[in-house]
Protein backbone atom coordinates (compact mmCIF):
# COMPACT_ATOMS: atom_id res chain seq x y z
CA UNK A 1 0.00 0.00 0.00
CA UNK A 2 2.83 2.38 0.84
CA UNK A 3 4.45 1.93 -2.60
CA UNK A 4 1.12 2.40 -4.40
CA UNK A 5 0.43 5.60 -2.46
CA UNK A 6 3.92 6.89 -3.33
CA UNK A 7 3.03 6.60 -7.03
CA UNK A 8 -0.37 8.17 -6.37
CA UNK A 9 1.21 11.05 -4.46
CA UNK A 10 3.69 11.70 -7.29
CA UNK A 11 0.80 11.96 -9.74
CA UNK A 12 -0.97 14.43 -7.44
CA UNK A 13 2.22 16.47 -7.00
CA UNK A 14 2.69 16.65 -10.77
CA UNK A 15 -0.89 17.87 -11.21
CA UNK A 16 -0.51 20.50 -8.48
CA UNK A 17 2.47 22.00 -10.27
CA UNK A 18 0.32 22.46 -13.40
CA UNK A 19 -2.75 24.03 -11.82
CA UNK A 20 -3.42 27.63 -12.87
CA UNK A 21 -4.22 30.44 -10.49
CA UNK A 22 -6.38 29.35 -7.53
CA UNK A 23 -7.59 25.97 -8.81
CA UNK A 24 -7.54 23.40 -6.00
CA UNK A 25 -6.46 19.80 -6.44
CA UNK A 26 -9.59 18.62 -4.62
CA UNK A 27 -11.80 20.42 -7.13
CA UNK A 28 -9.77 19.06 -10.03
CA UNK A 29 -10.21 15.49 -8.75
CA UNK A 30 -13.93 16.06 -8.27
CA UNK A 31 -14.32 17.43 -11.81
CA UNK A 32 -12.03 14.93 -13.55
CA UNK A 33 -12.97 11.74 -11.70
CA UNK A 34 -16.62 12.66 -11.09
CA UNK A 35 -16.37 11.98 -7.36
CA UNK A 36 -17.63 13.78 -4.28
CA UNK A 37 -15.50 16.14 -2.21
CA UNK A 38 -15.15 13.53 0.52
CA UNK A 39 -14.07 10.88 -2.02
CA UNK A 40 -11.49 13.30 -3.48
CA UNK A 41 -10.02 13.96 -0.02
CA UNK A 42 -9.82 10.23 0.72
CA UNK A 43 -7.79 9.71 -2.45
CA UNK A 44 -5.52 12.63 -1.60
CA UNK A 45 -4.85 11.22 1.88
CA UNK A 46 -4.15 7.73 0.59
CA UNK A 47 -7.19 6.21 2.27
CA UNK A 48 -8.48 5.13 -1.13
CA UNK A 49 -6.35 4.02 -4.08
CA UNK A 50 -6.92 5.43 -7.54
CA UNK A 51 -8.49 2.89 -9.85
CA UNK A 52 -6.82 2.04 -13.15
CA UNK A 53 -9.37 4.07 -15.11
CA UNK A 54 -8.97 7.06 -12.74
CA UNK A 55 -5.19 6.92 -13.08
CA UNK A 56 -5.47 6.76 -16.86
CA UNK A 57 -7.86 9.72 -16.95
CA UNK A 58 -5.63 11.90 -14.78
CA UNK A 59 -2.49 10.99 -16.75
CA UNK A 60 -4.19 11.73 -20.07
CA UNK A 61 -5.67 15.05 -18.91
CA UNK A 62 -2.39 16.32 -17.47
CA UNK A 63 0.01 14.65 -19.95
CA UNK A 64 1.71 12.55 -17.27
CA UNK A 65 3.90 9.63 -18.37
CA UNK A 66 2.77 6.88 -16.03
CA UNK A 67 5.62 4.63 -17.19
CA UNK A 68 7.99 7.06 -15.48
CA UNK A 69 5.78 7.81 -12.50
CA UNK A 70 5.11 4.14 -11.99
CA UNK A 71 8.82 3.53 -11.50
CA UNK A 72 9.70 4.87 -8.06
CA UNK A 73 13.27 3.56 -8.11
CA UNK A 74 16.09 6.05 -7.88
CA UNK A 75 17.90 7.14 -11.03
CA UNK A 76 14.97 7.82 -13.34
CA UNK A 77 13.30 11.22 -13.29
CA UNK A 78 10.60 12.94 -15.36
CA UNK A 79 11.15 16.65 -16.06
CA UNK A 80 8.82 19.13 -17.67
CA UNK A 81 9.72 22.26 -19.63
CA UNK A 82 8.20 24.74 -22.08
CA UNK A 83 9.26 23.95 -25.67
CA UNK A 84 10.10 27.08 -27.64
CA UNK A 85 7.78 26.08 -30.46
CA UNK A 86 4.80 25.94 -28.10
CA UNK A 87 4.93 29.52 -26.88
CA UNK A 88 5.59 32.95 -28.19
CA UNK A 89 9.18 33.93 -27.51
CA UNK A 90 8.71 37.47 -26.35
CA UNK A 91 9.19 39.48 -23.20
CA UNK A 92 5.52 39.46 -22.25
CA UNK A 93 5.02 35.69 -22.59
CA UNK A 94 8.27 35.08 -20.70
CA UNK A 95 7.06 37.16 -17.75
CA UNK A 96 3.59 35.63 -17.80
CA UNK A 97 5.11 32.14 -17.58
CA UNK A 98 7.19 33.09 -14.56
CA UNK A 99 4.28 34.86 -12.89
CA UNK A 100 1.96 31.88 -13.28
CA UNK A 101 4.55 29.44 -11.90
CA UNK A 102 5.11 31.67 -8.88
CA UNK A 103 1.36 32.03 -8.39
CA UNK A 104 0.87 28.26 -8.37
CA UNK A 105 3.65 27.86 -5.81
CA UNK A 106 2.35 30.71 -3.66
CA UNK A 107 -1.08 29.04 -3.49
CA UNK A 108 0.45 25.90 -1.96
CA UNK A 109 0.49 25.53 1.82
CA UNK A 110 3.44 27.30 3.49
CA UNK A 111 5.80 27.51 0.46
CA UNK A 112 9.52 28.14 0.98
CA UNK A 113 12.43 28.62 -1.42
CA UNK A 114 16.03 27.43 -1.22
CA UNK A 115 18.17 28.56 -4.16
CA UNK A 116 21.72 28.64 -5.46
CA UNK A 117 22.34 31.49 -7.91
CA UNK A 118 25.33 31.48 -10.23
CA UNK A 119 24.91 34.90 -11.87
CA UNK A 120 21.97 37.29 -11.89
CA UNK A 121 19.02 36.41 -9.66
CA UNK A 122 16.19 36.57 -12.16
CA UNK A 123 13.50 37.37 -9.59
CA UNK A 124 15.56 40.22 -8.14
CA UNK A 125 15.91 41.63 -11.66
CA UNK A 126 12.21 42.48 -11.55
CA UNK A 127 13.20 45.44 -9.35
CA UNK A 128 14.65 47.04 -12.51
CA UNK A 129 12.38 46.26 -15.50
CA UNK A 130 14.83 47.75 -18.04
CA UNK A 131 17.52 45.33 -16.88
CA UNK A 132 15.05 42.45 -17.16
CA UNK A 133 14.14 43.61 -20.69
CA UNK A 134 17.84 43.77 -21.64
CA UNK A 135 18.46 40.27 -20.28
CA UNK A 136 15.61 38.84 -22.35
CA UNK A 137 16.75 40.73 -25.46
CA UNK A 138 20.31 39.43 -25.07
CA UNK A 139 19.13 35.82 -24.68
CA UNK A 140 16.76 36.07 -27.64
CA UNK A 141 19.14 37.83 -30.06
CA UNK A 142 22.60 36.61 -29.11
CA UNK A 143 22.08 33.13 -27.69
CA UNK A 144 18.91 31.79 -29.31
CA UNK A 145 19.32 33.69 -32.63
CA UNK A 146 15.58 34.30 -32.91
CA UNK A 147 15.03 35.72 -36.44
CA UNK A 148 12.83 38.64 -35.31
CA UNK A 149 15.80 40.05 -33.40
CA UNK A 150 18.38 39.74 -36.22
CA UNK A 151 18.40 43.35 -37.37
CA UNK A 152 17.52 44.95 -34.05
CA UNK A 153 19.71 46.91 -31.68
CA UNK A 154 18.79 47.31 -28.05
CA UNK A 155 17.00 50.61 -27.58
CA UNK A 156 15.79 52.79 -24.74
CA UNK A 157 12.07 52.13 -24.93
CA UNK A 158 9.24 52.74 -22.54
CA UNK A 159 7.99 49.49 -21.07
CA UNK A 160 4.41 48.64 -21.94
CA UNK A 161 2.11 49.21 -18.94
CA UNK A 162 0.67 45.70 -19.16
CA UNK A 163 4.12 44.14 -19.24
CA UNK A 164 5.20 46.32 -16.31
CA UNK A 165 2.18 45.21 -14.30
CA UNK A 166 2.94 41.54 -14.99
CA UNK A 167 6.52 41.97 -13.78
CA UNK A 168 5.30 43.75 -10.63
CA UNK A 169 2.88 40.92 -9.89
CA UNK A 170 5.58 38.28 -10.41
CA UNK A 171 7.99 40.21 -8.22
CA UNK A 172 5.43 40.58 -5.43
CA UNK A 173 4.75 36.84 -5.50
CA UNK A 174 8.48 36.09 -5.25
CA UNK A 175 8.86 38.55 -2.38
CA UNK A 176 6.02 36.90 -0.46
CA UNK A 177 7.71 33.47 -0.44
CA UNK A 178 10.34 33.13 2.33
CA UNK A 179 13.69 32.23 0.83
CA UNK A 180 17.24 31.18 1.56
CA UNK A 181 19.57 32.06 -1.32
CA UNK A 182 23.25 31.35 -1.93
CA UNK A 183 25.34 33.67 -4.12
CA UNK A 184 28.86 33.47 -5.49
CA UNK A 185 31.50 36.08 -6.44
CA UNK A 186 30.18 35.74 -10.03
CA UNK A 187 26.83 37.25 -9.04
CA UNK A 188 25.76 39.99 -11.50
CA UNK A 189 29.03 39.68 -13.41
CA UNK A 190 27.45 37.74 -16.26
CA UNK A 191 24.98 40.56 -16.88
CA UNK A 192 27.83 43.04 -16.57
CA UNK A 193 29.79 41.21 -19.28
CA UNK A 194 26.71 41.14 -21.51
CA UNK A 195 26.30 44.92 -21.24
CA UNK A 196 29.98 45.44 -22.07
CA UNK A 197 29.74 43.00 -25.00
CA UNK A 198 26.81 44.91 -26.51
CA UNK A 199 28.67 48.20 -26.08
CA UNK A 200 31.83 46.85 -27.76
CA UNK A 201 29.81 45.22 -30.54
CA UNK A 202 27.85 48.44 -31.17
CA UNK A 203 24.57 46.68 -30.47
CA UNK A 204 23.05 49.55 -28.47
CA UNK A 205 20.97 51.95 -30.55
CA UNK A 206 22.40 54.66 -28.31
CA UNK A 207 25.74 53.60 -26.80
CA UNK A 208 25.16 55.94 -23.84
CA UNK A 209 22.32 53.64 -22.76
CA UNK A 210 24.96 51.16 -21.57
CA UNK A 211 25.73 53.61 -18.75
CA UNK A 212 22.08 53.68 -17.72
CA UNK A 213 22.00 49.88 -17.51
CA UNK A 214 25.18 49.88 -15.43
CA UNK A 215 23.60 52.41 -13.07
CA UNK A 216 20.60 50.10 -12.81
CA UNK A 217 22.92 47.21 -12.03
CA UNK A 218 24.43 49.19 -9.15
CA UNK A 219 20.93 50.10 -7.92
CA UNK A 220 20.04 46.41 -7.95
CA UNK A 221 23.24 45.55 -6.09
CA UNK A 222 22.59 48.15 -3.39
CA UNK A 223 18.97 47.03 -3.05
CA UNK A 224 20.06 43.43 -2.60
CA UNK A 225 22.50 44.60 0.06
CA UNK A 226 19.69 46.44 1.85
CA UNK A 227 17.49 43.35 1.77
CA UNK A 228 20.34 41.33 3.21
CA UNK A 229 20.83 43.89 5.99
CA UNK A 230 17.21 43.70 7.16
CA UNK A 231 16.61 40.04 6.28
CA UNK A 232 13.47 40.87 4.28
CA UNK A 233 12.57 40.88 0.58
CA UNK A 234 10.84 44.01 -0.67
CA UNK A 235 10.52 46.05 -3.85
CA UNK A 236 12.99 48.80 -4.74
CA UNK A 237 11.99 52.24 -3.38
CA UNK A 238 9.62 50.61 -0.87
CA UNK A 239 10.07 50.16 2.85
CA UNK A 240 10.77 46.65 4.16
CA UNK A 241 7.88 44.85 5.80
CA UNK A 242 8.07 44.21 9.54
CA UNK A 243 7.04 40.56 9.31
CA UNK A 244 7.03 37.89 6.61
CA UNK A 245 9.04 37.99 3.36
CA UNK A 246 12.00 36.40 5.18
CA UNK A 247 15.28 36.54 3.28
CA UNK A 248 18.40 34.64 4.28
CA UNK A 249 21.37 35.39 2.04
CA UNK A 250 24.62 33.42 1.95
CA UNK A 251 27.83 34.01 0.04
CA UNK A 252 30.03 31.21 -1.21
CA UNK A 253 33.54 31.90 -2.46
CA UNK A 254 33.49 28.98 -4.90
CA UNK A 255 31.87 28.85 -8.32
CA UNK A 256 28.15 27.97 -8.47
CA UNK A 257 27.50 25.94 -11.61
CA UNK A 258 23.79 26.60 -12.17
CA UNK A 259 20.67 28.31 -10.94
CA UNK A 260 18.78 25.80 -8.82
CA UNK A 261 15.47 26.69 -7.16
CA UNK A 262 14.12 24.20 -4.63
CA UNK A 263 10.54 24.94 -3.57
CA UNK A 264 9.10 23.13 -0.57
CA UNK A 265 5.63 23.28 0.92
CA UNK A 266 3.62 21.26 3.41
CA UNK A 267 3.21 17.92 1.70
CA UNK A 268 5.53 18.31 -1.27
CA UNK A 269 8.50 19.82 -3.06
CA UNK A 270 9.73 20.62 -6.55
CA UNK A 271 12.97 21.61 -8.24
CA UNK A 272 13.45 24.19 -11.00
CA UNK A 273 16.79 24.78 -12.65
CA UNK A 274 17.93 26.81 -15.63
CA UNK A 275 18.04 25.06 -18.98
CA UNK A 276 18.79 26.15 -22.56
CA UNK A 277 19.52 29.79 -21.67
CA UNK A 278 16.03 31.14 -20.96
CA UNK A 279 14.11 27.97 -20.18
CA UNK A 280 13.96 25.79 -17.11
CA UNK A 281 13.36 22.16 -16.21
CA UNK A 282 11.15 21.21 -13.30
CA UNK A 283 10.31 18.01 -11.45
CA UNK A 284 8.48 16.95 -8.32
CA UNK A 285 10.17 13.52 -8.26
CA UNK A 286 10.56 12.72 -4.54
CA UNK A 287 13.98 11.07 -4.83
CA UNK A 288 15.41 13.88 -6.94
CA UNK A 289 13.96 16.69 -4.81
CA UNK A 290 15.19 15.00 -1.63
CA UNK A 291 18.74 14.71 -2.98
CA UNK A 292 18.64 18.30 -4.27
CA UNK A 293 17.60 19.51 -0.82
CA UNK A 294 20.44 17.51 0.74
CA UNK A 295 23.03 19.04 -1.61
CA UNK A 296 21.71 22.58 -1.15
CA UNK A 297 21.69 22.14 2.64
CA UNK A 298 25.32 21.03 2.53
CA UNK A 299 26.13 23.95 0.23
CA UNK A 300 24.45 26.32 2.68
CA UNK A 301 26.46 24.91 5.58
CA UNK A 302 29.66 25.60 3.64
CA UNK A 303 28.66 29.18 2.90
CA UNK A 304 28.77 32.39 4.92
CA UNK A 305 25.54 33.96 6.19
CA UNK A 306 25.57 37.65 5.24
CA UNK A 307 21.99 38.65 5.95
CA UNK A 308 21.34 40.56 9.18
CA UNK A 309 24.55 39.30 10.82
CA UNK A 310 28.18 39.45 9.64
CA UNK A 311 28.30 43.02 8.29
CA UNK A 312 32.01 42.74 7.46
CA UNK A 313 31.53 39.84 5.06
CA UNK A 314 28.41 41.44 3.62
CA UNK A 315 30.26 44.69 2.87
CA UNK A 316 33.16 42.78 1.35
CA UNK A 317 30.86 40.72 -0.89
CA UNK A 318 28.87 43.65 -2.25
CA UNK A 319 31.87 46.02 -2.32
CA UNK A 320 33.85 43.72 -4.62
CA UNK A 321 30.99 43.48 -7.09
CA UNK A 322 30.40 47.24 -7.00
CA UNK A 323 34.05 47.98 -7.78
CA UNK A 324 33.92 45.64 -10.77
CA UNK A 325 30.83 47.39 -12.14
CA UNK A 326 32.34 50.85 -11.61
CA UNK A 327 35.53 49.78 -13.40
CA UNK A 328 33.52 48.80 -16.48
CA UNK A 329 31.53 52.03 -16.25
CA UNK A 330 34.73 54.14 -16.27
CA UNK A 331 35.99 52.19 -19.30
CA UNK A 332 32.80 52.92 -21.25
CA UNK A 333 32.81 56.59 -20.17
CA UNK A 334 36.35 57.02 -21.51
CA UNK A 335 35.51 55.41 -24.83
CA UNK A 336 32.43 57.61 -25.23
CA UNK A 337 34.54 60.72 -24.53
CA UNK A 338 37.06 59.71 -27.18
CA UNK A 339 34.29 59.22 -29.72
Amino acid sequence: MEEEYEVQKRIFDSIKMQLPNDDSLVQVLMDTLYVSQDAAYRRLRGKVELTLSETRRLCQNFKIDFNVFGNIEKGRVEFTYNPLDRRQVNFKSYLIGMREDLRRIKNLEDPRLLASVNDTPIFQLFNLPDLTRFKFFFWAKTYLKIPEFDSLKFANEKIDNEVLQISIEAHNLYNSIPSTEIYSPESLRGTLRQILYYFDARLFEDPHYALKLLDDLIKLLMHMKKQAEVGRKFALNNEPVTSGNEFQMYSNDTYIYDNTYFFEWNGGSAVYFSHNIMNYLTTADPHYTKETKLILDQFTNNSCLISQANAKERNRFFGNIEQTILKVRRKIELELEIE
